[in-house]
């Protein structure tokens, strides 16, 4: 996941940083999605800023390339990294006699096949066990944290990046394509990053029926229970960065199409806690 990532212009926006929110987003007849976070910094990936020896050591773990002392059977790593640039070397060349009509014609299928057109724009030519180690941990979508050794990455705040959309702007750099002018603040909240979307499509809010054990649940006390019998839901279809998915939150959020709209996302819990939206702040 340790990739640079970059504007069509070729202006730097931030670096691949983990697994993005929602996780896996997973519906009937589609198979999963896989989408990492772009953390906005002025930061940026390179070679001594990136613990090598330890991306190293775990994919030496994966692929049963240590001896019973737990050292590197160098001979037998280096045989897995091959096989992963043979890989990536075929991948290459179905982009490359595929070419960009192609890729523009199946960007939108969701049945395509991951990865694919990863190299429509850049193909690296030699081998290059960094690149390999770097786009091992990008598949993985690894926390970018325990492997950076740079100094603090000065995180703005957050969009998201669907990998099977992805595309290689160079060896160290993934393109977003995608406009980013619905980014409206870089406010924290309770020592959170914004993360940032548009809504995309009509948003639309429900109101489901409350019985006294979820009203307890959700705060109320015995005494207003009448006046607590309902909760409502907003049904959201939100784009952020190249991503599009779906949400529900249980707030009622006054949001229209085309709108920016500001989550606080708690990584660790993988749960959102509040959001902003023209102008008024919604916590639960």
């Amino acid at each position: 996941m340790a990739f640079n990532v970059c504007t069509k212009e070729g202006k730097h926006i931030g670096v691949t940083f983990g697994k993005g929110w929602p996780l896996d987003t997973f519906h009937m007849g589609q198979r999963n999605r896989i989408v990492t976070y772009i953390a906005l910094t002025d930061q940026g990936i390179d070679d001594w800023n990136i613990n090598y020896e330890k991306l190293e050591n775990q994919l030496a773990e994966r692929h049963s390339a240590k001896n019973l002392f737990g050292r590197i059977k160098e001979e037998a790593l280096q045989e897995e990294l091959k096989k992963y640039w043979e890989e990536e070397k075929s991948r290459m060349e179905i982009s490359g006699d595929e070419g960009e009509n192609i890729y523009r014609e199946l960007k939108e299928d969701s049945q395509g096949e991951g990865y694919r057109y990863l190299y429509r724009d850049f193909q690296p030519k030699d081998f290059d066990p960094y690149f390999i180690y770097r786009l091992y941990h990008l598949k993985n979508r690894l926390d970018l944290r325990p492997y950076w050794l740079g100094e603090d990455l000065g995180i703005k705040g957050f969009v998201m990046y669907d990998l099977d959309k992805a595309v290689l702007y160079d060896e160290k750099t993934l393109l977003l394509e995608e406009s980013l002018e619905y980014i409206e603040t870089e406010e924290v909240h309770k020592d959170f990053k914004p993360t940032h979307c548009l809504i995309a499509e009509r948003t639309e809010v429900k109101i489901v029926g409350m019985g006294v054990g979820e009203g307890l649940l959700l705060g109320a006390s015995i005494g207003d229970l009448g006046g607590r019998n309902h909760v409502h839901y907003t049904k959201l279809r939100l784009l952020s960065g190249n991503a599009i998915f779906s949400t529900e939150v249980p707030i009622h959020i006054h949001g229209k199409k085309g709108m920016g709209l500001t989550m606080y996302v708690d990584q660790e819990k993988n749960n959102p806690v509040a959001f902003i939206c023209d102008g008024v702040l919604y916590t639960s």
